[in-house]
């Protein structure tokens, strides 16, 4: 396996110690790097024997924010709007042709001076040709509304210039062989950006923005990644990458920006070439949790971003590292040696003071294992001991058996697509051996519901949105689904609600903790259980919980730009406990399940298309391949491709439309009433349509289009 490494040129806002910073790379390489901070002079020293006065304003943090705004995937041009002492600011940062043209306006009136601050691999001296004119780090500036100190002093170590009280100032820095790949205008941003109409008005634009104003450069590793958020970053000295968090943003950022997903995707696998599995963290200074993995999506998250238009070379270059993986679980988590997996920590032995405060021992403990689950501190957990000889916990878990099992099934499908015959018939083995054992082992027959298994045979009576996984896999047989989601899932004593999913079952008496894992909404779930109902055809039930979490998602980001890392369940906050950051990527989960209700990639072979409750809503510029898709869901639905008309329904609908298979397998439609639908650029050979029931409905020609009438 070639190592993965990104060498990306450009101005960008790489820097993680700030929103404040961009920096042009050169292959990789920081050429210049330049921040704007705010001063004020009249600032009265914090205490009377204090000899500082004023301030400067030059760390931005997420609570400086007030509004992100839009913000290319890889590059420039970029919007802000934050606060320094009190007064509002408009950030505005293009790249045209390489040159930077960086504007701060002050939205109020103000003393308050606005500085420029340069910064470079070595340390060296401007050029000053002018008041508004020079040069540094053999890049050329030029300034408007500031100018190099000459008549006016701040006490700031690196060269800066400094603009007029009150005043708007624009510097423009254009380094020597500048290129870009940036789009360069908002205007040509705007044309290829995912936009949100109706009922999905502003959704995309807040899901995209908690990533592209977060994308940065791990420059130890040489890897483009978006983090959870900078302030975490910040707190840990470096990009900062959790396993399945990253694999989940990843594909749904894959709607605008399937370039940014990949490299997101590789650098977070990366450390398999390393450690032999992706970690819990891994950090840019050299950190990673070497004694724990994190739950296996990788593959399965891959092949979701893949199936509609697989790309053969890069997924030569992924397969081995999934791979690999893979192997990790049976190996290392079989504990009770019966084929169901337990999480687990090894005994490996490595040191990091600054986690002490957070976990005594680092690995080897019930509380690492705890976190290679991804749920901290899930009540699912609380009287499950930690067994030292089988290094993990005592409990053959729901979830990671799930997981494996998804696993399996999406690298049969890489696999079988990369021709390697006998891995692929290796996979669908495991994947039948897994899901036998699943339903063999951890269905509550008395219950009706899948959970937990104790070591010492008690089936766990703590249920979480976990139950469902086996939904997602494939693994549930349909009188079982049916149980699941009758019973338990749309239960409002047990997780349906207002405000839904629960991180645990709302009779569990964990649920009122409202502490992390224990009672609140995450995205994450959301999400996990959307796509099992739809695998199993609960429409209805995926639409509503679509609905019902993008209700809450939005009501929190129009209230205070927050994307967050978790809900209260019982509100829908997200602001009213400290450890629900409120700039967390996957928070957008939540927004990205309501798009899948007008257009969604189902991994098993399909293109879905339609929804027959979800409010009216329409997309622009979803990118699935090379293709470019338009929805708009009305009183029927309509889908354009690339800009030409691809489907029009005369009613409310689900389409699925079949991505490969056997030439005679059908479209799927399901339709509350009587309608038509009309492909304009249809498959060669015709498909028939089959409805609910097995009817199946001829197409009639029609020049280049087929109808179906049902």
């Amino acid at each position: 396996m070639s190592k993965i490494k990104h060498n990306p040129t450009g101005w960008n806002t790489w820097d993680f110690e700030g929103f404040n910073r961009l920096a042009y790379l050169r292959a990789g390489d920081t050429v210049i790097a330049l921040r704007y901070a705010i001063w004020d002079e009249t600032v009265p020293p914090p205490s009377p024997d204090s000899k500082k006065i004023g301030e400067l304003y030059d760390r931005f943090r997420w609570a400086d924010v007030t509004q992100l705004g839009p913000h290319a995937p890889l590059g420039l041009p970029a919007r802000l709007s934050f606060e320094a002492g009190g007064v509002p600011y408009v950030v505005e940062a293009v790249d045209q042709g390489g040159e930077l043209r960086l504007t701060v306006t002050p939205q109020a009136e103000t003393v308050q001076r606005i500085v420029f601050i340069f910064t470079s691999p070595m340390a060296v001296a401007p050029e000053m040709a002018s008041a508004s004119k020079g040069a540094y780090a053999g890049c050329e500036v030029a300034l408007r509304g500031a100018s190099w100190p000459r008549a006016y002093f701040v006490n700031i170590a690196e060269p800066y210039a400094i603009g007029e009280p009150g005043a708007p100032a624009t510097i423009r820095v254009t380094p020597p062989r500048a290129k870009t790949d940036s789009p360069g205008t908002f205007a040509a941003l705007a044309r290829q950006s995912l936009v949100g109409e109706g009922a999905l008005a502003d959704a995309p634009e807040a899901m995209m923005q908690a990533i592209t104003w977060n994308t940065l450069f791990d420059t130890r590793r040489r890897l483009i990644c978006s983090p959870v958020s900078r302030d975490w970053c910040m707190d840990w000295r470096g990009p900062l990458l959790f396993c399945w968090d990253t694999y989940l943003v990843a594909t749904f950022m894959s709607y605008e920006a399937p370039e940014l997903a990949r490299r997101n995707f590789e650098a977070v696998s990366a450390s398999v070439d390393e450690l032999g599995f992706v970690p819990n963290y891994a950090m840019a200074h050299g950190a990673a949790s070497r004694d724990r993995s994190m739950p296996p999506l990788g593959a399965a998250m891959i092949w979701k971003t893949q199936a509609a238009a697989p790309d053969r070379a890069w997924l030569r270059t992924i397969y081995p590292r999934l791979r690999r993986w893979h192997g990790y679980w049976m190996k290392h988590r079989n504990g009770r040696g019966a084929g169901l997996l337990s999480w687990g920590s090894d005994p490996v032995s490595y040191e990091f003071p600054e986690l002490v405060p957070y976990n005594q021992k680092l690995q080897h403990t019930r509380q690492s294992a705890m976190y290679e689950s991804g749920l901290d501190n899930s009540p699912m957990f609380d009287d499950v001991g930690f067994n030292e000889e089988a290094n993990g916990l005592e409990l053959d878990d729901v979830a990671l058996s799930s997981y494996y099992a998804m696993d399996c099934e999406a690298l049969f499908q890489m696999a079988t697509f990369l021709g390697r015959k006998s891995d692929a018939a290796k996979f669908r083995a495991e994947y039948r051996a897994i899901a036998s054992r699943i339903n063999n082992e951890l269905w509550d027959d008395e219950a009706g519901i899948y959970c937990n298994r104790h070591w010492d045979g008690r089936l766990s009576e703590r249920w979480s949105p976990t139950s469902f996984f086996p939904l997602i896999a494939g693994v549930a047989t349909p009188d079982r689904a049916e149980c699941l989601v009758g019973d338990h899932l749309m239960n409002e004593e047990e997780f349906w609600g207002q405000h839904v999913l629960p991180s645990i079952a709302r009779d569990d008496p964990a649920y009122k903790d409202n502490d992390y894992w224990r009672g609140r909404i995450w995205g994450p779930f959301n999400f996990l259980v959307a796509e099992g109902l739809r695998r199993y055809r609960f429409d209805e039930e995926a639409a509503e919980l679509a609905r019902r979490g993008l209700a809450m998602f939005m009501r929190n980001w129009r209230a205070d730009g927050g994307v967050y890392e978790n809900y209260n369940a019982e509100t829908g906050e997200g602001a009213d406990v400290w450890n629900a950051a409120r700039l967390y990527h996957w928070g957008g989960l939540l927004a990205f399940i309501a798009m899948q209700e007008l257009i969604d990639v189902e991994p098993i072979g399909y293109l879905r298309l339609g929804s027959l409750s979800f409010p009216d809503a329409g997309l622009k510029n979803v990118r699935i391949g090379a293709d470019r898709y338009d929805v708009k869901l009305g009183k029927g639905v309509r889908v354009k491709r690339n800009g030409e008309k691809l489907l029009d329904c005369t009613t409310r609908a689900i389409i699925r439309l079949p991505l490969r298979g056997a030439e005679d397998d059908p479209i799927e439609v399901i339709s509350a009433e009587a309608g038509r639908l009309t492909l304009h650029q249809p498959s060669k050979p015709a498909r028939r349509v089959r409805l609910p029931g097995d009817e199946v409905v001829e197409p009639v020609k029609k020049g280049p289009k087929l109808t179906y009438s049902f």
